[in-house]
């Protein structure tokens, strides 16, 4: 009986077509695990002009505005920004509509050749994670002032494992440091992201999936290509962050 059932099944599958027997079929679903021997890191070049009051940063010959270091609340666009000089580095809290949205620590290596960034972020939608950044002293100095590469950069939240499901024209796609999946047209509609911002999601081609991450004021932040292997057994993903803070992340993910 069991076999016998098992195989109208495959029958009304191949003759329906229904959705979900198509998305069993389809080579881009399931969970993929990143290998961390494959990471490959290009973190930002930047430059820092530090005073007795604060600090400047530019970033492809960019200058941000100047974060005044004198414990008092500075408005910066639609954020407030309060820095305080603590030891060789600063203590940063960044509040959007009196609401915490980040607090940074950033601190100096004993030798001054490694300058380490961590920060709390208290996304509206989701729990508190943290991002971790580190960089080398390319030139420059004493202190924080000079040139840096970043050449690490982790967060708390991202647990490696990217998971998609294929829906016809639309998909499921949880990245593997979101906190849920989006599901998405795969015309490049943009859809709302889930810690901001959103995410427009197109299948460029059979072995091609090209994810683009703009924010609020619709600006592409980031742009990520998911290639899928010619045996299915294998995504190696592109992560590239434009001007002025250019970098690029390459690791393979391999399927569950």
């Amino acid at each position: 009986m069991k076999r016998i059932y098992i195989g109208v099944s495959a029958v009304i599958c191949l003759l329906a077509l229904n959705q979900s027997c198509m998305a069993q079929s389809n080579p881009w679903n399931g969970s993929w695990k990143a290998d961390p021997s494959t990471y490959k890191y290009d973190g930002v070049s930047y430059s820092v002009a530090a005073d007795g009051n604060g600090f400047v940063t530019t970033r492809g010959g960019k200058a941000q505005p100047k974060v005044v270091c004198d414990g008092k609340p500075q408005k910066t666009e639609d954020t407030m920004t309060t820095c305080t000089k603590s030891g060789t580095g600063y203590a940063i809290t960044v509040t959007k509509d009196g609401k915490t949205t980040r607090k940074a620590m950033i601190s100096l290596s004993a030798d001054g050749k490694t300058r380490t960034s961590k920060s709390q972020i208290f996304p509206p939608d989701g729990p508190m994670y943290t991002m971790t950044s580190v960089s080398t002293r390319v030139s420059g100095g004493p202190g924080l002032s000079g040139d840096w590469k970043e050449t690490k950069l982790s967060s708390s939240d991202d647990k490696g494992v990217l998971t998609i499901a294929v829906k016809g024209n639309t998909i499921d796609f949880k990245e593997t440091d979101a906190l849920k999946p989006t599901n998405a047209k795969l015309d490049g509609t943009p859809t709302k992201f889930p810690i901001g911002g959103t995410a427009s999601i197109r299948m460029a081609n059979d072995h091609t999936l090209d994810v683009t991450y703009s924010d609020d004021k619709g600006v592409v932040r980031r742009h990520n290509t998911f290639v899928l292997s010619a045996d299915g057994k294998s995504i190696t993903e592109t992560d590239t962050t434009p001007d002025p803070g250019a970098s690029k992340m390459v690791v393979v993910l391999r399927k569950n």
